[in-house]
């Protein structure tokens, strides 16, 4: 036998493998083997498949679909189209270029091959801002005009609210700014920067510059700020106070000359108003409510005041009618002054007027003398008085000495008819004490003979009823003497006492009672007939309570 190597048996096996499958072909299928290792291969092949085209979706899914999250917008780019127009900026439908409309959030179809894509940032107008937008193409502005419409080139005359909004950035231009707020107690004068020019300071027309008639009410406005100005101005009731300082530098009083020629200082207080509606005409006229204060109330006080003053004298700013009539002059002038410029005027009140000291030195010594002279008088008269005084401290000395000794006599005899009144008194009393004590002996005297009288009185009708009473117990017993006697002593006996009364025959009285637990025998009325007649029998009788 020839010499093999290790392998060849497996050799010789699938040799002999190969000769009976030319054989007998079906015989892989009978046994089983190929079928397995044939599903094997389509299970291996479809997993394959499966993966391929999940492979081919994805790529083609990332080809031709685009994701837009939250927060942003797609912006398409046109590759091909008409070519766009001078001054364009973004394409429309068929044009080439950067397209106007955006996509929100979200899947969307795009083909790679005839567009291209690129992601913005939505923008944001946050609360208390307001968005200007410049379009970056459109068409040209007419001449004159500085804002644009929809579709035209510049500033645009709308402006976006707080929100998120999708505008191409590549044709817009977003520029966040302060809204427009107005405070509680003012109001808001507008006016408009851009236009054309009007033939007054106020705005009459829609495109015309200068200040509106309609102002502002406490609010928050979204306004274009590069079409409007808007300047918040104080309403409502303010007051302008002029006082005097010996100061000039600190100062703010009014000054006027009087009729004389002597210069008047002036403290007022004015309180005045101004109304909104009236608000346009003086901020166009002066500015500020600073320089409303400055150029009307404080310009016409000090007008008025040097017009007016000078129809009065210094002693007029003395009298208080005068004075009076002067602040009414003052206040009315002022009121109808400040009426015409739209300034409400409610009171004008004159604190104190300050009159010069070489006027007021004269009247002061004048006034001095007087009081002096008054004063001097007074004093004569207060020492006359005094010497009056005098006199009629000692008139009044002399008569409290008369008072006192009729005092004493008064007294003295008022004494004496008191110890007379007392003596009499204590007679009198004695005299009563006894008669009465008089009238008490009898009365107790009588009183002891009648209580004798009723206790002999009681006594013999107390022993006449036991009398009676006995008598009518004899009578019930019939005169039976042992009878009475027996009731008698039960009468004394207990309540609680029992008492068994039982009648025999002849006999021992203790051999008779032996077991009947009697504790007293006494005969009862008739006992003896009964006795005798139960002793014939030979038996005795009992009776029990």
């Amino acid at each position: 036998m020839p010499f093999r190597e290790p392998g060849d048996n497996n050799e010789q096996r699938n040799h002999n493998e190969s000769l009976t499958l030319m054989q007998d072909p079906f015989q892989n299928f009978r046994s089983g083997r190929f079928r397995s290792n044939y599903w094997q291969r389509r299970a291996a092949f479809a997993a394959g498949m499966f993966v391929l085209g999940l492979i081919v979706l994805l790529v083609t899914w990332n080809t031709f679909f685009v994701y837009v999250e939250p927060g942003k917008h797609l912006v398409i780019i046109a590759k091909d189209g008409q070519p766009l127009p001078a001054g364009q900026v973004l394409a429309e439908p068929g044009q080439k270029g950067i397209e106007r409309e955006v996509l929100g959030e979200g899947w969307h179809f795009v083909l790679p091959v005839v567009y291209e894509t690129e992601l913005e940032d939505n923008t944001d107008i946050p609360p208390g801002k307001v968005g200007i937008v410049t379009a970056k193409g459109g068409k040209p502005l007419p001449p004159g005009r500085l804002l644009a419409d929809e579709g035209e080139q510049g500033i645009q005359r709308r402006v976006l609210p707080p929100g998120t909004y999708r505008i191409n950035k590549h044709g817009f231009e977003i520029e966040q700014a302060e809204a427009v707020r107005i405070e509680p107690g003012f109001v808001g004068v507008v006016r408009r920067q851009l236009g054309r020019d009007g033939t007054g300071r106020f705005a009459s027309a829609s495109d015309e510059k200068g200040i509106l008639r309609q102002v502002l009410q406490p609010g928050l406005y979204y306004m274009n700020i590069k079409e409007f100005e808007v300047e918040p101005v104080e309403v409502g009731i303010f007051q302008s106070t002029f006082f005097y300082n010996e100061d000039p530098a600190q100062s703010t009083a009014i000054k006027f000359t009087s009729k004389g020629g002597f210069e008047i200082s002036m403290d007022c207080t004015i309180e005045w108003e101004i109304l909104p509606h009236d608000m346009p005409d003086l901020v166009a006229e002066y500015g500020s409510r600073q320089e409303i204060e400055r150029k009307v109330i404080d310009v016409q006080a000090h007008a008025i005041g040097r017009d007016k003053g000078i129809d009065y004298g210094v002693q007029d700013f003395l009298e208080g009618a005068k004075r009076e009539a002067f602040q009414l002059d003052f206040t009315n002038e002022l009121i109808a002054v400040c009426k015409k410029k739209n300034v409400t005027v409610h009171s004008a009140f004159i604190r104190n007027i300050v009159i010069p000291e070489e006027y007021l030195q004269p009247i002061r010594d004048k006034q001095i003398a007087a009081e002096t002279e008054i004063t001097n008088k007074a004093k004569e008269a207060t020492a006359e008085s005094e010497a009056d005084v005098e006199r009629e401290k000692s008139l009044i000395a002399q008569r409290s000495a008369e008072v006192e000794a009729e005092t004493k006599r008064l007294v003295a005899t008022i004494q004496q008819d008191v110890e007379n009144v007392t003596a009499a008194t204590e007679a009198a009393v004695q005299k009563l004490k006894a008669e009465y004590q008089a009238q008490i002996a009898a009365i107790e005297a009588q009183k002891t003979q009648t209580l004798g009288q009723a206790d002999a009185q009681v006594t013999t009708l107390t022993e006449t009823a036991r009398g009676s009473l006995y008598q009518l117990k004899m009578d019930v017993f019939r005169n039976d003497a042992d009878a009475f006697q027996r009731y008698s002593l039960a009468q004394k006996l207990g309540e609680n006492l029992v008492l068994r009364l039982f009648h025999s025959g002849s006999g021992t009285f203790w051999t008779n009672m032996d077991g009947k637990g009697v504790n007293l025998l006494l005969p009862a009325p008739g006992a003896t007939q009964r006795t005798k007649s139960a002793g014939d029998q030979g038996s005795g009788g009992a009776a029990e309570r």
